[in-house]
């Protein structure tokens, strides 16, 4: 269990690097009167999971599962987290939204970084909840 929590707040931490990194893009976009608002949505964004696998280091020990549930909650959370920080900096950058599979392969591969993400997020979360339903009611 140890080991999932230093994963979990390495990789948050890692994640706010990239938030404070995109900081610096922002100001730029908005000094140069740029694509502000995908620079924002990435800064932004990018803290707020951050910060969310910080805390999620915090209380992993809680929920009552058998521990391959609980890694695989945290390395689905991780996933998601990654896959759409990747996805809202090629979005950034290339502006492609990513809300269709169409269009230029940037565009597709912003897609699939989101969807896919999202296909994880919603099972580790009912684990998650799960667990730590159990948790309260044990």
């Amino acid at each position: 269990m140890e080991k999932l929590v230093i994963h979990l707040a390495l990789h948050g931490v890692l994640v706010l690097a990239f938030g404070a990194l995109a900081g610096i893009f922002l100001w730029r976009s908005i000094v140069n009167n740029t694509n502000k608002a995908d620079w924002h949505l990435f800064h932004a964004s990018v803290t707020s999971r951050g910060i969310m696998l910080i805390a999620l280091a915090a209380i992993i020990h809680l929920p009552v599962l058998p521990s391959w549930q609980i890694s695989l909650l945290a390395w689905f959370i991780i996933y998601f987290v990654w896959s759409s920080v990747l996805a809202m900096f090629i979005r950034a950058v290339s502006g492609e939204h990513g809300f269709a599979w169409a269009g230029p392969v940037t565009n597709r591969v912003v897609y699939v970084l989101y969807v896919s993400g999202a296909i994880v997020l919603f099972p580790g979360l009912l684990l998650l909840v799960t667990g730590l339903y159990r948790a309260l009611v044990s």
